[in-house]
């Protein structure tokens, strides 16, 4: 009779939800390109960020907001000969498996251009170099350019990517950079995507990693799970 009841309830989630285990879970593009236990707390106890260590953080989402509905109120202007429809802040979704997503969403899609746009304080702003043969491996361009590239990977069509990144305080001029699609990179991010899933499905079994290792050595610094990470 168990073995009846239990194959009910797979047939129920697998109508429902596509999937044995139920709801889709998801990870966060933006999240994959850090530390992979920030990641993991981060999505398994729905931890939003607030407070004065992250005001840099804030202000570029709203930064974003703004510029994003400038875009979309005065397209009418800036859209020149582009016949393509500005599509703002597109979700994109990509199947890991066993009932988990890997989720994004871009800032503009253009026809087959994407764009990502970063707002930096003036310090981070200079270290950004003008082209990607000059980064450094503790650069969080890094990080930038694999978001995008996964983005660009995981929206069919798409086929030219652009960071866009600017000042806090000062918009004008900003530093335009063309990412070209890598589908081997981007293997290698969904490796480690799946691999902050195990982490998470260790923590619901009760385990915490005794030796995690960050992206970049500097995540450390500010990061609101210092008190409890053992490094």
């Amino acid at each position: 009779m168990e073995n009846i009841e239990e194959f009910g309830k797979r047939l129920e989630n697998l109508l429902k939800y596509g999937n044995i285990r139920g709801p889709k879970r998801t990870i966060r593009v933006t999240s994959v390109s850090f530390c992979p236990l920030k990641a993991a707390l981060t999505t398994r106890y729905d931890v939003r960020f607030f407070g004065e260590k992250n005001k840099e953080r804030i202000l570029g989402q709203v930064l974003h907001m703004g510029l994003l509905g400038l875009i979309k109120d005065s397209w009418s202007y800036l859209q020149g000969d582009i016949e393509a429809t500005p599509e703002i802040e597109k979700e994109v979704s990509y199947e890991l498996g066993d009932g988990w997503l890997l989720t994004g969403r871009i800032d503009l899609v253009i026809g087959e251009h994407m764009f990502e746009f970063k707002f930096l304080s003036d310090w981070s702003y200079e270290k950004i170099p003008e082209n990607l043969d000059e980064v450094d491996e503790e650069s969080v361009l890094n990080a930038y350019t694999e978001q995008l590239n996964a983005y660009l990977n995981m929206l069919p069509g798409a086929k030219f990517g652009h960071l866009w990144i600017f000042r806090h305080n000062e918009l004008i001029p900003w530093k335009k950079l063309e990412i070209k699609k890598d589908s081997r990179a981007f293997k290698e991010f969904l490796k480690r995507a799946r691999g902050i899933i195990k982490l998470i499905e260790s923590m619901e079994n009760g385990e915490l990693p005794k030796d995690p290792k960050p992206r970049f050595e500097w995540e450390c610094k500010n990061c609101i799970f210092k008190s409890i990470c053992s490094r």
